[in-house]
């Protein structure tokens, strides 16, 4: 869900600028909840009451190939041409943009949205209701990234939204401006970030029965240390309204979500027989390593590309739905 973050908080200011866009994203989202309605309405119905891993499984995967429809149609829509048009250009990197946001991304949220409804509402309807959120996440994410990819550069590209993978945080090549940029660095504070993050599991594993709070207690570890691993790369230190803001979203409200989605494979589809502290410590360390990987990876783009607050050149006007 990288790219979901890098949307927010690295090029949020493109598109909160555009209003006609912003009205356009929202009858996106609309239609495309509407669109998958009945396809949704049938998988819904069988996963009321399901709970085989097999089956919760192939339900996952069914909702993750109606949402690639809708990835494409949203994306197309925020580029501002016809699809047809769009695949032609660029087959390469609609085909990824269609594995990686319509399947992938749409699957992913699948296992959260179980987590949510199993931990935090007591199962069965709830699940059943919020399984409709797949396609309006995935159709607000496509229409960003069409939007960003139409005031781009037209180089094919296939890591969204911007073409900078995560793998570049580790390349050793010099960097300029920063006294801890190397590799090595970065690593050595991921596994710190890892065993801070264990430790504090087994420790609040016995003490935190409650689903909910053991989200919102991980949420708050995870989110300090995504917030502290943002800011390393930084030139200057944040105001405290940004840090805060940072913390909340996405520290706290993405580390609440790979908890949940990791929470529901590794209790519920994988049943492993842990302790009530090695389960919290695993999922405390993971959620740890991911969100620092990914907020390390945000601070330096922050700072490698001197990302603008200007609006970017329009090369295309969204579509009319």
């Amino acid at each position: 869900m990288l790219h979901r973050m890098k949307l927010r908080v690295l090029y949020g200011h493109h598109l909160a600028g555009d209003r006609t866009a912003r009205r356009l994203k929202m009858r996106v989202i609309f239609l495309s909840g509407l669109a998958v309605y009945l396809p949704f309405l049938v998988i819904t119905y069988y996963i009321f009451m399901e709970t085989r891993v097999f089956f919760l499984t192939l339900i996952g995967l069914l909702a993750s190939f109606v949402s690639v429809p809708v990835a494409l149609y949203a994306y197309a829509k925020g580029f501002g041409r016809p699809l047809a048009e769009i695949w032609r250009e660029r087959p390469d990197e609609m085909k990824w943009f269609s594995f990686k946001i319509g399947f992938l991304y749409a699957f992913a949220l699948y296992w959260m949205i179980l987590g949510i409804v199993e931990f935090l509402f007591g199962y069965h309807a709830f699940r059943a209701a919020l399984i409709s959120f797949v396609a309006a996440a995935v159709a607000r994410d496509g229409f960003e990234i069409g939007y960003l990819r139409a005031r781009e550069e037209k180089n094919k590209r296939t890591i969204f939204p911007d073409g900078r993978p995560i793998g570049e945080l580790f390349w050793p090549r010099k960097r300029s401006g920063h006294p801890h940029t190397a590799p090595g660095w970065n690593l050595s504070l991921i596994l710190m970030a890892v065993l801070i993050g264990g430790a504090a599991g087994a420790l609040l594993g016995p003490v935190l029965e409650n689903s909910l709070h053991q989200t919102l207690a991980v949420g708050t570890v995870v989110g300090l240390m995504a917030t502290l691993a943002y800011v390393w790369f930084l030139p200057s230190l944040p105001q405290i309204v940004q840090l805060v803001r940072f913390f909340i979203w996405p520290g706290l409200t993405m580390a609440c979500t790979y908890f949940l989605i990791l929470a529901y494979l590794l209790r519920i589809i994988f049943q492993a027989p842990l302790s009530p502290a090695a389960d919290l410590a695993i999922l405390t360390a993971a959620c740890s390593g991911w969100m620092t990987l990914e907020s390390l990876f945000l601070g330096y783009l922050k700072r490698e590309s001197g990302f603008s607050e200007k609006p970017l050149q329009s090369g295309a006007t969204p579509t009319a739905v």
